[in-house]
């Protein structure tokens, strides 16, 4: 169950920044669990960070808040997609795991 979980929160984040980068006329660029999206694609900041929280929310249909694309002393370690992830589901898989019970009509996802 916890595979599949990180396999949802992973593909519905990786799609929420590819959709970022899209609307912001960007390149899409391939991405894995290893990619750190503040270092390694053309053009993403902290503001795009904010529209990713956006999408994300809606694709897993809880309210997803504060993507820690950065941790540490001043936010000086950027993470990866894995990273991100991890962290996610810590603070929003048993939340996840109650929406996911509604009735799919009651949840936005594309």
């Amino acid at each position: 169950m916890e595979d599949k979980l990180r396999e949802t929160f992973t593909q519905a984040l990786l799609e929420s920044i590819a959709e970022t980068q899209k609307q912001s006329g960007r390149e899409v660029q391939t991405m894995t669990g290893e990619t750190v999206p503040l270092l390694d694609l053309i053009g993403f900041d902290s503001h795009n960070g904010i529209e990713v929280e956006v999408l994300l929310s809606i694709r897993l249909g809880i309210e997803i808040e504060n993507i820690p694309f950065r941790v540490g002393k001043r936010g000086s370690k950027e993470l990866k997609v894995r990273e991100i992830v991890s962290s996610l589901l810590n603070k929003y898989g048993k939340n996840f795991s109650d929406a996911s019970g509604k009735k799919t009509e009651e949840m936005v996802i594309h």
